[in-house]
């Protein structure tokens, strides 16, 4: 029987035939905000199908881990775009699954992937890339293996870099570019439900991250982006987590500032995540470009940043009875003070019911101060790694599980 074939089949079987043709979605470059959500979804954008037929996770804490940087490498280059998005295994790398097999051991088993939009959907509105999704595929099937569980995160920005009228053109989704919205929420909404119908089901997909920290979003509203995104993942898959971002840069101190006092996500299968981001240096940013002694000298108390910039994100979750994710918090390892503050504040996040991510580990880092990837043998840990068996008791990846 033919490959096509059985990718029919099996659709046929999980979607049911009147959802035909599938995975994906024509928009033209010049959509408009007043177009129809959805159109049917076309057999020509039909590039890959998910095998798996075990229960997905449901609802429940998603635990503690670290953020596995690479897929999303290469993206800041001058000349980096839709159509030069580097080469796999020179630009960018999914890891190995040695990585995995590390952290789980170490009780880090949430894995969330960065990936880049453009790499995986190379034309806006046009077919999902094989090779991109099979390296995600092998990505999970190695996280299955090893017991992690994995978040897929979208680390764009609210962007999309295109080439345009002979420039590479960044564009934010639902803004005009000369007179023309070329990357809508339409856009990022068909790409969603496409991956939703491929990776629902899959043992280790426990939370679609439907974009990574969007920022300078102009008269853009992401509170309107994200409910679109929520709506056509739910025509898809109602039971994998939806992971909701905030503009701002997902800032845990600025939240409720970007957001107001109530959660805005209204999804038919109640089982939405916010997602925050911590880090410690004075601007916010996580690059610590000045040393301790510099920060220290900024303000009263540095030790204090931890439970500051945790708690407006904290007494949102709980005024609105929803569940906070921290997707990326790190520390400088130079410096054993930057890791005490990263101490209590794994304690702040684990008293308030908060799952999180370090960032980050990955193959490729190199001298990255923040980096808590072990020795190229995996026999030495990173200095921030002392920490975690103190503060946080190992997940159980079976509450992941209905």
């Amino acid at each position: 029987m033919s490959t096509q074939l059985n990718r029919r089949n099996f659709l046929r079987r999980s979607l049911g035939a009147a959802s035909l043709p599938a995975l994906g979605l024509s928009l033209g470059c010049e959509q408009s905000l007043l177009a129809p959500p959805l159109a049917p979804l076309r057999d020509d954008m039909l590039t890959f199908v998910s095998n798996m037929d075990h229960d997905v996770p449901t609802k429940g804490p998603m635990g503690h881990g670290v953020n596995l940087a690479g897929p999303e490498f290469g993206t800041h280059k001058p000349d980096f775009s839709n159509q030069n998005p580097g080469t796999f295994g020179i630009d960018f790398t999914y890891n190995s699954q040695s990585s995995l097999h590390y952290f789980s051991n170490k009780g880090l088993s949430l894995i969330r992937l960065p990936f880049s939009w453009e790499r995986l959907q190379p034309t806006v509105g046009g077919k999902l890339d094989y090779g991109e999704l099979s390296r995600i595929r092998t990505f999970a099937d190695w996280a299955s293996r090893e017991g992690c569980a994995v978040v897929l995160d979208m680390h764009n920005y609210a962007r999309y870099k295109m080439a345009y009228r002979g420039q590479i053109q960044e564009c934010v989704i639902d803004q005009p570019v000369d007179g023309k919205v070329l990357v809508s929420r339409h856009h990022l909404a068909s790409v969603w439900q496409g991956l939703a119908k491929i990776f629902k089901g899959h043992p280790a997909i426990v939370g679609y991250g439907i974009m990574n920290e969007p920022h300078d979003l102009g008269s853009s509203n992401w509170h309107e982006i994200s409910q679109t995104v929520v709506d056509a993942i739910r025509r898809a898959d109602q039971r994998t987590r939806v992971v909701i971002s905030s503009d701002g840069w997902s800032s845990s101190y600025r939240w409720e500032a970007f957001n107001g006092q109530s959660a805005w996500i209204d999804d038919p299968a109640d089982n939405v995540v916010y997602e925050a981001h911590c880090y410690f240096d004075s601007n916010f940013s996580g690059k610590y470009q000045l040393s301790y002694d510099s920060e220290a000298n900024r303000t009263s108390r540095i030790e204090d940043r931890p439970e500051r910039r945790l708690a407006p994100f904290r007494r949102w979750c709980e005024r609105n009875n929803v569940q906070g994710f921290i997707g990326e918090y790190g520390v400088p390892q130079s410096d054993p003070r930057w890791i005490k503050l990263m101490d209590r504040f794994l304690q702040l996040a684990k008293q308030s019911g908060l799952d999180t991510c370090y960032w980050a580990g990955g193959e490729w880092w190199g001298d990255y101060p923040l980096s808590i990837q072990p020795s190229p043998n995996f026999m030495r840990d990173a200095p921030q790694m002392s920490v975690f068996m103190d503060a946080l008791a190992p997940p159980q990846l079976t509450d992941l599980r209905s």
